[in-house]
């Protein structure tokens, strides 16, 4: 496709705010071209660029990119007095290929809530015997490496495990976080309900299993599979957007 901007142009000289956006987004920032101050003739320009194929050029496809989708399940809904007692974790690619699947039952050192029990099954027996999280969590971020993680309301189990990491004195990394909630609002907005259980049974994958962590991690795995039969282009920053931003386990936050 033929840039629809003629090369001969001095497009800074002619209309700078047209420039800082093309440079907001060429840096992942995502700024919707309407929030940057311009006339006419530059926000049309600007919607030339979105519009065009060269934008997201430089991004990778998601079909290329692995992935690891989790999820945790803990002893209650409070991240300051309550405990992670599980973590799931499934390795994937974009295309929907598995790479690997591992899950880890974590000690809380407190016993378990029959209430917690009812919902995921894990007694305090059975995670009396699991080893502490600090000896969990080398494991669990060696998986993770060099991949973008996801998990449904990523809020929660990114809390979670920041507060564990924080008891246990470690610094977190600075994985990239997208938060499959929004995403599947955004793709799926038909759906009456967005939880996993639902969702799944309206796309037709639903499974045996909901509530425990690595299961949870499948099912998240399969309705993003549902999503990208259509979406074999979309790069990595356009997911981004679908998930309204990104968030880094070190805190740090995109949009």
């Amino acid at each position: 496709m033929k840039n629809p901007i003629p090369i001969h142009l001095n497009v800074w000289e002619c209309c700078p705010s047209l420039c800082f956006a093309i440079f907001a987004l060429s840096r992942g920032l995502f700024f919707h071209y309407c929030s940057v101050p311009m006339i006419g003739k530059e926000k049309i320009l600007v919607l030339l660029l979105l519009l065009s194929s060269s934008v997201f050029a430089d991004g990778p496809l998601v079909i290329d990119t692995v992935f690891v989708a989790f999820d945790t399940e803990t002893t209650g809904f409070s991240q300051k007095n309550d405990r992670l007692v599980e973590i799931g974790a499934v390795k994937f690619r974009g295309d929907g290929e598995v790479l690997a699947a591992t899950n880890w039952l974590v000690n809380p050192q407190r016993s378990i809530s029959y209430y917690a029990t009812e919902v995921n099954g894990i007694t305090t027996e059975m995670a009396a015997q699991a080893p502490l999280f600090d000896e969990v969590w080398p494991e669990f971020e060696a998986f993770c490496s060099d991949t973008v993680l996801l998990a449904h309301n990523a809020p929660f189990d990114v809390g979670f495990l920041r507060a564990e990491l924080k008891r246990s004195e470690i610094d977190p990394p600075a994985f990239p976080v997208l938060d499959t909630l929004p995403l599947f609002r955004n793709w799926f907005p038909r759906a009456l309900s967005h939880s996993l259980e639902p969702l799944s049974v309206y796309l037709g994958v639903s499974g045996d299993t909901y509530h425990r962590a690595e299961a949870d991690s499948f099912h998240i795995i399969n309705i993003f599979k549902v999503g990208m039969r259509h979406r074999s282009a979309m790069t990595l920053r356009r997911l981004e957007q679908d998930a309204n931003g990104a968030d880094r386990l070190d805190g740090r936050r995109h949009k």
